[in-house]
Formats: C-alpha cells, structure tokens, sequence
C-alpha cells in the first residue's frame, strides 16, 4: 500500500515538473517574443482582412506574371496562408520579429512551397522585390518605415496598410469599411 501511495506522489511529482517547464517555455517564448522591441501581434479585424484578402486575390488573379506579396510584421500569417494556399503561381513572403508567431505561422506553412516567414527585423530586410506588401504597424513604426518603402520599392508596386497611414504619402484609395477601425489604404509608389 505504502509503494503505491509513493508511486502516485512520484507521478503527481513527475506530472507538475512538465506542466512548470511548459509553463516557463510558454512564458519565455511570450515575454521574449520581441515585444520590447517591436508592437505587439495583433492580428487584422476578420472585416478588414476578408476585404484586404479578396482586393489583393482580385488583383493575383489577374496578373499573367508571379508577383511576389509581403507581409511585414505578419504575425500569424492571416493574410498570406490563404492567399498562398489559392494561388501557388505566386510567391508570398511573410517578415515577423517575434518568435511565438514565427514559429506558429511556420508550422501552419510547411507545406506550401510558394510561401516563407523569416524571423528578421523588416527594417534590415530587402523589400525591393515586392509587388505587393501588408503593414499593419503603430504610427510610429509606419513613419519610420516610409522612407524604406520610398527608398527601395520599385515603381508600381502597391502597399496595403490596415488603419494607419503611410505618413507623407497620399493613397491612392482609402477604403473604408464603416469606421476608421474599419478602414485600409492603398498607395501605389
């Protein structure tokens, strides 16, 4: 009876050390997730990026060349995974600092061959390749982002960004979905 009794204390032991270790990963790969450096991963209203989903794929659909779409700041990937997985002729590059949807947005992606996530700072990434880039970023970050965009994007491709403008740039269109919660703009360089 007494070995028993020990032998349930030992699993109960053995049990509460995995859940602290999963526990202290968890918290690690959070707090380390490059919030101190970058905003926080907030993921795009489901209104907003149904409406920025079907206007990019509105355009893929269209082009008789591969265009290559950016994500910088991609999070989780909820812009480029689906637009990937519908169109395998074109190239789809998501840029995210922060580990945990790094990571998360990797596993989602591996069996897409036309689709990559890089853990890297956007601001030391060459851009210059893109047709098409997503920034949903704080308004400090997209000012210090307008010069890069000016800097190194080719003429003619098109930027969507989600809420807040790309300072000293006017938009091509503003779309708006109801509120400025609500709304995107388009910039063509």
């Amino acid at each position: 009876m007494e070995f028993l009794y020990f032998l349930l204390l030992l699993i109960a032991g053995i049990i509460s050390v995995v859940a602290i270790v999963i526990s202290v990963v968890f918290i690690y790969l959070t707090v380390n997730a490059g919030f101190m450096n970058t905003s926080p991963s907030v993921p795009s209203s489901g209104k907003v990026r149904d409406a920025l989903i079907s206007d990019v794929a509105a355009r893929l659909e269209k082009s008789t060349e591969s265009l290559t779409v950016m994500d910088l700041g991609s999070g989780w990937g909820t812009l480029l995974l689906p637009l990937a997985h519908r169109f395998p002729q074109h190239k789809f590059v998501g840029i995210e600092y922060s580990r945990l949807p790094y990571a998360v947005s990797c596993l989602r992606a591996h069996k897409l061959a036309n689709m990559r996530f890089l853990r890297q700072d956007f601001f030391k990434t060459d851009i210059s390749s893109a047709d098409i880039i997503f920034l949903f970023l704080l308004p400090s970050t997209m000012q210090k982002l307008a010069d890069k965009c000016h800097n190194e994007l080719k003429k003619g491709t098109l930027i969507y960004a989600n809420r807040f403008k790309l300072p000293s740039t006017e938009p091509a269109q503003t779309i708006s979905l109801g509120s400025d919660y609500y709304t995107y703009y388009i910039y063509e360089m």
